[in-house]
């Protein structure tokens, strides 16, 4: 195995659209079907116009919705369709249209769920893509705890022992050291923040500039 993983793959896999997210079509054109629904532009949540994503939300919620279309211009309106047709190109910017297809993923447009599926998807991306032999997974929490922290970098370091690429780590007994300089010396250098809120302390990885799980990862990998 390999400790390089196929980082642009990932990107570009969990860019493309899929099947997880609210998107609308790059195409500035239209195209004919069933009108299922007519909402006029004072029917948009800001009771002035639509935007796609009020648009796609709708289509998100009307049972036979298929896919949408939202005018730009003219009456503005935002069109619920089914059986979807044939397409019509537009090459006036100022009189195009918007259109997507029928999801639920339109219905709840926040950044949490957003970030939930993208969550789900990377999870799905490197487990197929690994064999359980050729992946580690370590929490946070885990890392930086105070009973927790060296044996999880002792882990970390074993680990990256077996890739290809032969990578100079530590020795096994100064491993512990390492952790202990690198990361739980914030929690020596100030206790009463440790003692003042913990759960914050555990729930944000990133601690003001600097990423103690990174730091103690790069330390590992340095040679003697």
């Amino acid at each position: 195995h390999s400790t390089r993983a196929p980082v642009d793959a990932w990107i570009k896999w969990r860019d493309a659209p899929g099947d997880i997210r609210c998107v609308r079509h790059p195409t500035i054109g239209y195209h004919d079907g069933d009108i299922v629904r007519t909402l006029q532009s004072w029917d948009a949540p800001n009771g002035f116009n639509f935007s796609w994503k009020d648009c796609a939300k709708y289509c998100g919620m009307e049972k036979e919705c298929e896919f949408w279309t939202l005018e730009r211009s003219g009456g503005q309106q935002c069109l619920l369709k089914k059986n979807k047709g044939d397409y019509h190109e537009v090459f006036d910017e100022n009189n195009d249209y918007r259109e997507g297809d029928h999801h639920m993923d339109c219905i709840y447009q926040t950044n949490f769920v957003q970030e939930l599926r993208f969550w789900e998807r990377f999870v799905a991306f490197w487990m197929a893509r690994f064999h359980k032999d050729d992946r580690i997974i370590m929490s946070y929490e885990g890392f930086t705890g105070q009973d927790t922290g060296a044996d999880s970098t002792v882990k970390l370091a074993d680990f990256l022992r077996k890739a290809e690429n032969g990578l100079d780590v530590v020795e096994a007994e100064q491993v512990p050291c390492v952790w202990e300089k690198v990361v739980n010396y914030r929690k020596a250098s100030n206790p009463v923040m440790e003692a003042s809120n913990p759960v914050m302390e555990a729930s944000n990885p990133v601690m003001e500039a600097s990423n103690p799980v990174m730091e103690a990862s790069n330390a590992v990998m340095e040679a003697n």
